[in-house]
């Protein structure tokens, strides 16, 4: 990662502070609003994880698995469960999202954005070149 000065500006100790402190409460506040979605619309967090692999493009479980490093036999359970909530058909070997998963995962999507746009519109502007900096590194 190559810092200019400017960057170094923000590497204060009461900034970093302010940063970890930061990235700690959107990453919690993140992680309810994943909980809480995945509550009202019924799925594990693992089926999640599928589905939203799956809308990346990889429709093969292989890939799935290797993507998500899952076991194949606890992914063929997930696929199991998703076909027969009607969230994914699945056809030689593909597998592809139905109308009613295209939906549920819009919804959960568009929910878990807003969060996110809440959590950086709090953020003080000057901590914010913190903010970008560590998450590019990761």
């Amino acid at each position: 990662m190559n810092l200019s000065f400017a960057d170094t500006l923000y590497f204060k100790k009461e900034n970093i502070l302010e940063i970890i402190l930061g990235l700690h409460r959107s990453y919690k506040s993140l992680q309810r609003e994943i909980q809480t979605c995945c509550e009202i619309y019924q799925l594990t967090f693992n089926e999640l994880l599928v589905l939203l692999e799956i809308r990346k493009g990889f429709n093969k479980k292989v890939d799935i698995a290797n993507k998500i490093h899952i076991k194949k036999q606890n992914l063929n359970l997930i696929i199991k469960d998703l076909i027969k909530k009607n969230i994914i058909k699945s056809s030689d070997k593909k597998i592809m999202i139905t109308d009613h998963g295209n939906d549920l995962i819009e919804k959960t999507i568009n929910r878990i954005n807003k969060k996110i746009i809440k959590i950086f519109q709090k953020t003080d502007p000057k901590n914010m070149a913190g903010f970008i900096n560590i998450i590019e590194s990761l």
